[in-house]
């Protein structure tokens, strides 16, 4: 029975330091939501990456204080849900400092269960950027214009079904 809870823990513990030399990019600065494209894994419709929330005001959570949560999310991208596959808090900004113990997450917590993604959220804007990423740009050069070549429908056709 103790064997189970502390191998949940230290596999956690393995996960936490993949992401300690990130390459942090922007998914919203100003609510200090950034992610990892370097561990962005993906495996048919879903996708594991990493992410960090700096908080604004610095977070009591027992004895220490946290400026920020280092976070692994997979995305089920079809089915439009995710699930937190590990966290730490940490005690600086950006994922960095020292991780603060005490904060485990269980199997039955019911953030490691699928969920839909909410609005206006870090996971939402992390399900975006990994599961719809906005369109390539158009490789046009200055002045360059699109051209539609089909042919204008007559007029009497826009009457038919």
């Amino acid at each position: 029975m103790f064997l189970r809870p502390l191998s949940i823990l230290l596999f956690a513990s393995f996960l936490v330091p993949t992401a300690t030399f990130a390459e942090w990019a922007s998914l919203d600065e100003d609510k200090g939501y950034y992610y990892d494209p370097a561990t962005i894994d993906t495996q048919g419709q879903r996708v594991k990456v990493w992410g960090v929330v700096n908080y604004s005001t610095p977070l009591e959570l027992g004895n220490a204080t946290t400026q920020s949560k280092k976070i692994l999310i997979e995305n089920d991208c079809l089915q439009n849900r995710l699930r937190t596959v590990a966290f730490t808090f940490t005690t600086k900004a950006m994922g960095q400092g020292d991780s603060i113990p005490g904060f485990p997450m269980l199997m039955g917590s019911p953030y490691a269960k699928w969920r839909p993604v909410q609005p206006e959220t870090f996971e939402q804007a992390l399900f975006n950027k990994v599961c719809r990423p906005a369109p390539e740009p158009s490789a046009l050069s200055d002045g360059e214009e699109i051209v539609n070549d089909a042919a204008p429908a007559a007029a009497d056709d826009k009457n038919k079904i």
